[in-house]
């Protein structure tokens, strides 16, 4: 009705309605209230048959079903109550969360090849080298098929081990079986074609597999594509091979550290997005190769630089949206008669998790023979050795499972939100940095904690700094004869030079402490290499007010001391040695963190749980520092405070490096 700004006396007829009801029976309820009350001379029969109560059942109807959709549609809005799959999977991905449509089982394979005697010793030059992807096929499962994820090169020494297969009459060697172990997930190779047309912006193509695990590569006819979280995201990670071609310094690592991880550049980039059970959309930029940028958008070019004899636009009109035409993020492939080829692995699932001695047959391998001289090998020798390859998965493969649940999905998601990919707290360092692929470098144990570098003495830096520290010694043995005031005088000039690390100390640096493992398991400090690759890695997640120092951690090697007591009716050797085993156990260097402490209680404990103990009188830990060990020499029994082994103020970790000699038990 219309309003009369001066009469107001509409107010006086305002009707009372009630907002609270909204299923069937309380809006029919209520509006039979509203009509006996508002309109009791126009309808008086409310009975089911009426036609009055034919409209107020319709209009309560409707009612109920808008309000059922407003809540439907409103509790679809949240992640954490949303129901609708569709719904789930858009949320998870605009939190930066791409959900797996299957999970491959892993595993480590044992690969076997035999190589002929020289002499009674092994002749290497017949060492093969297989390049990753070799294929697996399951024993148990004929569709079940694994590949390895790393090249199994037998050439290399490190992680091989040599032992006498057959020998003739007289006992010398004939054979030799060579082993070497590699990482292999349930998984096929799948290459998808798309035909490519005229240009069209931001194109997709969708991938239809129930198995899908994750794009390995997209091509066209001539370039490649780089997957992307999102398309405004230029800069990529590029892996290449650790050659002498790229950096002769790092390459000396290759053989620890076979890749090196760098930042490149790329307007051909691409997002991926679940959006079915069973369907992967890959999508790409709006901007087209043959249209510069500098045509759609204002630029000195297309404008003017202001001169009297240049082309002046700056009344010329651009569309805002084509901003979003150009190369920033990214170009769509097109052209007509071109292929966008994509690359996938395909695979995983329940069914994929196989018992163990399952994966012994291949299917294919390819052997990397580029290098290869044949001036010092006999050809049918080497095809036998070739022929000889042979796999073996020692423990069962596991990890494989299929899609995830709506659950798993909300929760993945809301922590991916949260960490919003970046590195605020020393947790995150730590996983990020322990998240580094394999192939760019080891990385066994991290610890991070804020630079306090403008707090550190003279005699701190030296021992941080190995090239210091060497030059400390050198110096000191020069001192030999001097008197003890004499000495000291000429001790405390020496670390006076030194300065400290960095007397521009920066409140929001960090020093991240890492170690790395060698080829016998034992640590060891990070190459070159591995470092590069971190520095390149965590960059990209770093706040850029962060600055991270990555520096080496410190080993302490240990052996352990102890005195046990038996029962008369066990063998005492035979308990020794279980408690032997027992503090190997205690002290497996997978189970240790850097500046974790030695409880000694919990060790005695464990040496207590061994059948056949009595009781435990002594367990006593020692520092080894000589050849084969770390030189690095602390005062155990200065840091051991109520039972407890405390590790020193520089972040350290204990190591027992060789239990088999360094823990010498005795039963009394």
């Amino acid at each position: 009705m219309a309003l009369n700004p001066i009469d107001k006396s509409w107010s006086t007829n305002k009707k009372d309605i009630k907002y609270v009801n909204r299923d069937f029976t309380s809006l029919k309820q209520a509006l039979i209230e509203f009509t006996k009350t508002y309109f009791a001379n126009t309808n008086s029969d409310f009975s089911d048959a009426s036609p009055g109560m034919m409209f107020i059942e319709q209009a309560a109807y409707v009612g109920d079903v808008l309000s059922y959709y407003t809540d439907a549609q409103l509790k679809e809005s949240f992640i954490n109550i949303a129901s609708n799959y569709s719904n789930i999977l858009t949320h998870a991905q605009n939190f930066g969360y791409v959900p797996k449509i299957s999970r491959p089982a892993t595993t480590t394979l044992t690969v076997y090849q035999t190589v002929p005697s020289n002499n009674g010793e092994p002749d290497f030059n017949y060492c093969v080298k297989i390049k990753a992807g070799m294929q697996i096929q399951s024993q148990s499962n004929s569709g079940v098929t694994f590949i390895t994820e790393d090249v199994v090169d037998f050439t290399d020494a490190n992680g091989r081990t040599v032992s006498v297969l057959t020998t003739d009459t007289t006992g010398t060697p004939q054979l030799y079986l060579l082993t070497k172990t590699v990482k292999a997930i349930s998984a096929n190779v799948v290459t998808e074609t798309f035909p490519l047309g005229t240009f069209t912006p931001n194109p997709t193509f969708n991938i239809v597999d129930s198995n899908f695990i994750k794009i390995i590569s997209v091509t066209d006819n001539a370039n490649t594509y780089y997957e992307v979280p999102y398309l405004a995201q230029e800069m990529v990670y590029v892996k290449q091979p650790n050659a002498s071609i790229y950096d002769s310094t790092l390459a000396g690592n290759s053989d620890v550290t076979p890749y090196t991880l760098k930042l490149v550049k790329t307007n051909r980039r691409f997002t991926t997005r679940v959006i079915d059970v069973d369907t992967v959309q890959l999508r790409f930029g709006a901007a087209s190769e043959t249209t510069a940028d500098e045509m759609i958008v204002p630029n000195t070019k297309n404008v003017g630089l202001g001169l009297n004899n240049s082309i002046n636009r700056l009344d010329a009109s651009f569309d805002p949206s084509n901003f979003l035409k150009t190369s920033t993020y990214g170009i769509a492939p097109s052209g007509i008669g071109n292929t966008l080829t994509v690359t996938y692995l395909s695979g995983g699932g329940i069914s994929s998790n196989v018992k163990s001695n399952d994966l012994r047959k291949i299917t294919g391998i390819d052997f990397d023979e580029e290098l290869l001289s044949f001036s010092n090998i006999s050809l049918p020798t080497y095809q036998q050795s070739k022929a000889s390859i042979a796999v073996d998965n020692l423990i069962p493969a596991t990890g494989g499972r299929g899609i995830e649940t709506l659950d798993e999905i909300r929760e993945n998601a809301i922590a991916n939100y949260a960490s919003q990919n970046r590195c605020v707290t020393a947790s995150d360092y730590e996983v990020r940095a322990l998240s580094l692929d394999p192939s760019f470098g080891s990385i066994a144990k991290v610890y991070v904690e804020q630079d306090s570098s403008a707090d550190i003495t003279p005699t701190q830096n030296i021992l941080r700094d190995p090239a210091a520290r060497a030059q400390f010694v050198a110096f000191t043995k020069s001192l030999v004869g001097l008197s003890e005031a004499d000495t000291k005088i000429a001790i405390d000039t020496f670390l006076q030079s030194k300065g400290t690390v960095n007397s521009n100390n920066n409140p929001f640096a960090i020093n991240m402490y890492t170690l790395g493992y060698d080829s016998n398991g034992n640590l060891t400090q990070l190459n070159d290499a591995t470092k590069n690759n971190l520095k390149t890695y965590l960059n990209e997640y770093r706040l850029i007010t962060d600055a991270v120092n990555i520096l080496d951690g410190f080993i302490i090697n240990i052996g352990v001391n102890f005195q046990i007591t038996v029962y008369s009716n066990y063998n005492k050797s035979a308990v020794v040695l279980a408690c032997v085993q027992a503090v190997t156990n205690y002290f497996d260097i997978n189970n240790r963190k850097i500046n974790q402490p030695i409880n000694l209680s919990e060790l005695e404990l464990e040496l207590a749980n061994v059948e056949g103990v009595a009781s435990v009188p002594s367990v006593e830990i020692i520092n080894i520092a000589q050849d084969g060990y770390s030189l690095y020499t602390y005062d155990i029994k200065a840091a051991t405070q109520n039972k407890i082994v405390y590790p020193s103020m520089d972040p350290s970790i204990f190591e027992l490096k060789f239990p088999n000699t360094d823990i010498k038990g005795r039963a009394l």
